[in-house]
């Protein structure tokens, strides 16, 4: 039989509209047509199309069965050069790293500007792991990792990841971190997970996946045997006031830096601040502020809320990723 040749043809505007209404189940919509019209005029064939469509996070949230159980939990080689076991239906992480073999790149490469061999990571949301395993690369047998991450599924992909690669010197806690020693609940949105505090019976039920032991990282880190903190890596969905006001004896001894996400809808709709709060809460910590990626010059340029905020505010852009280095 001869090979099929059209998936080599030049792709149109009814082949398009067909993968929406096959494979999605709707018609296009707006910003998604106008980035296949821009793939049609730049002679996108119908394989790649549907390749497209077929590595899409819709499509596997939607169908995940067409990837079969056996590949909900996959092994991908990094281009950092360790390997990551990742849900590549999971559309926060672990769908960029199945199919992109890297993850948040400017970030990745900040963390290794930071952190040296020898040096300790606290990586606090650590969701599948990929920050906790190349800060395990960089800092090497001398050095030391915790990771932090209350999402049992996740710390079990960590976990294994770990072991692949055969790191000894990761330590995992599946814990969420705090202002104080209790119970949260976690509520989750694929990998990702936003914790709520539980002090009492609450006024009403609470929609949660898990139920998690709750720790401040002052606690946390001298039990495991943790000297020094070189670097903090923290991105918990809002409840980065929490954690910081849970790690005040750690950012006074240590001074380490800190590589947080700054994502002002969920700083705004936390009951612990906001995002102009968590601001002015780390330049009273001592640190100062720039906004990694930004325009406005490299990693370490010093930038005011009022930039920050106006970045964070530019459309397509909900969160932003900051370096807080320590003032003097």
């Amino acid at each position: 039989m001869a090979p099929a040749t059209g998936v080599q043809s030049p792709a149109t505007w009814a082949d398009v509209v067909a993968c929406y209404r096959l494979l999605l189940g709707r018609p296009p919509d707006p910003e998604g047509a106008a980035h296949y019209r821009q793939q049609l005029a730049a002679g996108a064939t119908v394989g790649q199309v549907v390749e497209e469509f077929l590595g899409s996070v819709e499509l596997a949230r939607a169908h995940p069965g067409l990837m079969g159980e056996s590949r909900r939990t996959q092994l991908v080689a990094t281009a950092e050069g360790f390997s990551m076991y990742v849900d590549p239906t999971d559309y926060a992480v672990g769908h960029t790293v199945a199919r992109t073999r890297t993850y948040e790149p400017e970030v990745s490469s900040v963390l290794r500007q930071v952190l040296s061999p020898g040096g300790t990571l606290v990586d606090v949301g650590a969701n599948m792991g990929w920050f906790s395993l190349l800060g395990a690369s960089v800092v090497g047998p001398a050095g030391r990792v915790v990771a932090v991450e209350p999402n049992p599924a996740n710390v079990a992909l960590l976990a294994s990841s770990v072991e692949e690669n055969g790191f000894t010197n990761v330590q995992v806690f599946t814990v969420a971190a705090s202002d104080r020693t209790g119970a949260v609940a976690l509520e989750t949105d694929g990998s990702n997970g936003r914790v709520i505090v539980i002090d009492g019976p609450p006024h009403q039920p609470v929609r949660a996946s898990w139920v998690v032991a709750a720790q401040p990282l002052d606690e946390l880190v001298g039990p495991a045997g943790v000297g020094r903190v070189d670097v903090v890596k923290l991105d918990v969905e809002g409840a980065e006031p929490l954690v910081l006001r849970g790690a005040a004896s750690v950012l006074e001894r240590c001074r380490p830096v800190v590589i947080t996400e700054f994502y002002p809808e969920a700083l705004d709709a936390s009951p612990w601040g906001s995002a102009a709060g968590y601001l002015e809460m780390l330049r009273g910590l001592g640190y100062r502020l720039s906004v990694i990626g930004s325009d406005e010059g490299p990693p370490g340029t010093e930038a005011s809320d009022e930039l920050v905020l106006a970045q964070a505010s530019q459309p397509g852009r909900p969160q932003l990723n900051l370096l807080a280095l320590p003032s003097g």
